[in-house]
């Protein structure tokens, strides 16, 4: 980029900011400013705009999200990460929730997440500097006249316009990019500009803001009054860099005592209303999960069905949305028939709800047994998860079941059982030699590994439905299916033909020397598996539970080889 990008970064821990800021010092277009406190953060912002905020979650006088509120609360529309070394899914619910860009995790992973992290901010600054049309201005979608929606506009100090959002290209009539092109001034009467100038002449670093009532001509030459609330960032060396305005309708501003008639009482909107808003952003959500999963509503009612299900049933979203009568059963069984979410769904008067067979119950979470079905005519073993999800009253919003996959068993070796096994992103692969022993210590983001094992074998596979390709920005999607599951395990039961097929190391029990478990304490922890002929696999473990079903795992295959450390 030919502007430098500035950036703000929070954080308390001075050692981590310190490597932090070193870092992101060695890219020539970034300028780096530090702040300890939150409190030190929104001063330098009263003085200064960046193009972009660093905020660490766990800080003394606010926290990362409570930061992001306030910096959105003041109009700052600074692309806003925030970091935490927590691996808790509700921080990342909320901070995606709140607005945030960019969720960074803290730890071992960080040098890969650094990389990643600067690919998203070159490209997701001039995106949020360019776009009008963004998310975080769809509450500004209406006419300000019309709906006393708020304009927001940046101006250079000559008055330059450099952006303004969709209610701006309502009010004055004109496309965005002809807006930018022109002279802010040039929409307010001749009469009124000078008083204005010198009220902006007389704004400092210490006093940015001036509150003024003005006329701008809008479309179709309309002298319009209106509010504007001009806040001035200033540069390092006390110069004007550009001044940000929000403009509002005054029409409806009553003097109280004036004798003005009052208005008749405000109505609530009805249960269902504020209901059917949280619903929206919810199917939004499901409809591009990267997953199986349909929600049904409290009726049964089929709510959503994902791109993955259209791609594993053939059958489109909007041939099943809106059906009742169990016809999700359909694309699965031939016919309409009870699933997971009808163990869920509340029971009609007089009937009670039986759906497929529970075989887990974790919290509010079922798991269904696996079992044999035909879809698209092949036949596979289909398990799946179902969860409720509730409103912000507590309410039943929907019900969530996301389907899981996996071939049939064609095992010939009824000596050799499946004991069990997973896979999950918190399982990093190390390998054997030094180089990938160092990759695993500081971890393998973006692939899924597993560790299934047999009466007889231990395998380690690859997920084979990594996408090597696909985007590393987080996705609210993926914070969604933790939050709705508890875990991006994937815990279905693999054939040994599947792990024979797909296995990148494997070990029968008698080639085996020793199986070392080490607990992670303030260090990772590590699976090391070292076969006589000094062959060896070894994963770095930095989840307490990854260790506990790795450990539990391990107590199934060969209690007799394994060594703690």
């Amino acid at each position: 980029m030919s502007q430098a990008i500035s950036l703000l970064c929070i954080d308390d821990d001075p050692l981590f900011l310190d490597v932090f800021k070193t870092r992101l010092e060695q890219e020539s277009d970034f300028t780096i400013t530090t702040a300890a406190t939150a409190a030190d953060a929104l001063d330098l912002l009263n003085r200064q705009y960046f193009d972009a905020i660093i905020a660490d979650y766990s800080m003394p006088d606010m926290d990362g999200i409570s930061l992001l509120r306030e910096v959105r609360s003041r109009g700052g529309q600074s692309v806003f990460i925030v970091a935490t070394a927590k691996r808790v899914a509700h921080i990342a619910w909320d901070a995606l929730n709140t607005g945030a860009d960019y969720y960074l995790l803290k730890g071992t992973d960080i040098a890969d997440e650094i990389p990643r992290l600067i690919d998203f901010l070159r490209t997701r600054i001039p995106q949020k500097n360019a776009e009008f049309e963004m998310v975080s201005w769809a509450r500004f979608y209406n006419s300000v006249v019309d709906n006393s929606a708020e304009l927001i506009c940046r101006i250079k100090p000559g008055g330059k316009i450099t952006f303004v959002n969709d209610p701006c290209v309502h009010l004055f009539r004109k496309p965005y990019r002809q807006l930018v092109q022109e002279n802010f001034f040039d929409y307010v009467p001749v009469s009124e500009r000078d008083e204005i100038h010198g009220c902006l002449r007389a704004l400092s670093p210490e006093a940015s803001d001036c509150l003024l009532l003005h006329h701008v001509l809008a479309g179709e030459g309309r002298e319009v009054p209106l509010e504007w609330s001009y806040h001035v960032f200033f540069s390092a060396e006390g110069k004007p860099q550009e001044y940000q305005l929000n403009g509002r309708d005054v029409s409806s501003l009553r003097k109280i005592g004036a004798g003005e008639k009052i208005p008749a009482a405000y109505i609530p909107a009805t249960e269902s209303v504020v209901k059917n808003a949280e619903l929206s952003e919810l199917v939004a959500t499901l409809q591009s999960l990267e997953a199986p999963v349909f929600a049904v509503d409290e009726n049964g009612v089929i709510l959503a069905w994902s791109k993955k299900l259209v791609e594993l049933t053939g059958i489109a979203a909007a041939d099943m949305v809106g059906k009742g009568g169990q016809e999700y059963g359909v694309p699965f069984y031939g016919k309409c028939a009870p699933m997971l979410v009808d163990n869920v769904l509340p029971s009609s008067s007089g009937t009670k709800n039986e759906g497929r067979p529970v075989a887990k119950r974790e919290g509010e979470t079922l798991i269904g047994e696996m079992e044999q079905v035909t879809i698209k005519g092949k036949t596979v073993f289909m398990g799946s998860k179902c969860s409720p999800v509730y409103d912000n009253a507590d309410r039943l919003l929907a019900v969530v079941e996301v389907i899981m996959i996996g071939e049939p068993r064609t095992d010939q070796n009824a000596a050799e059982t499946y004991l069990g096994g997973f896979a999950s992103p918190t399982l990093k692969a190390a390998g054997d030699d030094t180089g990938q022993t160092l990759a695993g210590a500081i971890g393998s983001a973006g692939a899924d590994y597993g560790l299934y094992a047999t009466t007889r074998r231990v395998f380690v596979l690859r997920s084979p439905t990594h996408d090597a390709n696909a985007s590393k920005d987080p996705r609210f999607g993926t914070v969604l299916m933790d939050k709705l599951f508890g875990t991006a395990e994937d815990t279905r039961e693999k054939t040994i033909g599947e792990l024979e097929n797909s296995c990148m190391f494997a070990a029968a029990k008698e080639e085996i020397a020793s199986i070392v478990l080490k607990w992670p304490t303030l260090i990772s922890g590590y699976l090391l598996i070292q076969k006589k002929d000094r062959a060896s696999f070894r994963f770095y473990l930095d989840n307490k539970k990854t260790f506990a079903r790795i450990d539990e795992l391990m107590k199934k295959f060969a209690p007799d080889l394994i060594r703690y450390e």
